[in-house]
């Protein structure tokens, strides 16, 4: 039970005046992105990992929120920040990435980190999830999608293996949202993708780094990991290439 507690608890470590707003994924939790955040504290930027609505608790409850909640809740987060920080860089995996690009469209951040966001999802049953959810509330997901690609152990985390399908119409949605307003980004942006991801589709990094090209956006794609870049088997070179990037925002000290 503590572990589990843990796992999913929201986490804030202080550091220097650079605000690192760690997002974890759709149906994930802050699980994801703990690890990822020690390795960054330890290296002296100030980090905030939160929870967003819904997760970390059951698929039920889930099911209750949407795109809106947790857009709201990566805003705030980006508020509590600035309560310390003068800078503040969005690092998101998965539909964490979406929500930092989002925040990114709105001129909230000073920079953006995303780890395989999405722009087109690997499961084609997501295309039919508007025409599914007449039918059922919940779907399992692939064997393939819950299995990490590395074969040495994996740290823990907390995920739901059910998936609410009006939270899958909603994130769609906001896929589309965020999409269609990609060339408003003005702030540099690192943008990261694994080769072996089964979540979302590889391509989904091209159509980012088109959209945003305008700001030369930095473009890193890892040859061993699985959809859970911040957990792979080239989890700690990932962290390394994030506080490679932090460094570009330490010329105001």
């Amino acid at each position: 039970m503590e572990l589990q507690k843990r796992l999913v608890e929201p986490f804030h470590f202080s550091g220097n005046h650079v605000g690192c707003l760690l997002i974890h994924g759709f149906s994930g939790s802050p699980s994801e992105m703990r690890l990822l955040g020690e390795r960054l504290a330890k290296l002296g930027w100030t980090v905030h990992g939160i929870r967003l609505s819904g997760h970390g608790t059951t698929p039920e409850e889930m099911a209750k929120t949407r795109w809106e909640d947790w857009t709201k809740d990566a805003v705030a987060g980006v508020a509590e920040l600035r309560k310390t920080c003068d800078t503040v860089i969005g690092v998101g995996l998965s539909m964490g990435g979406l929500l930092a690009l989002h925040l990114a469209t709105l001129g909230l951040l000073d920079g953006i980190v995303t780890l395989n966001a999405p722009m087109v999802l690997a499961d084609r049953r997501t295309r039919y999830a508007k025409l599914i959810r007449l039918f059922i509330t919940f779907i399992g997901k692939p064997k393939s999608h819950r299995v990490a690609a590395a074969p040495e152990s994996i740290p823990e985390r907390f995920v739901y293996e059910r998936i609410p399908v009006d939270g899958l119409v909603s994130l769609n949605r906001g896929i589309r949202q965020v999409r269609s307003k990609l060339s408003s980004i003005t702030c540099p942006a690192l943008l990261m993708q694994s080769r072996k991801d089964f979540t979302v589709n590889p391509e989904s990094v091209q159509i980012i780094q088109e959209q945003i090209k305008h700001v030369n956006p930095i473009v890193h794609y890892w040859e061993k990991s699985g959809h859970i870049l911040t957990l792979g088997r080239e989890r700690e070179e990932v962290a390394l290439k994030v506080h490679e990037f932090l460094q570009k925002f330490t010329t105001r000290d």
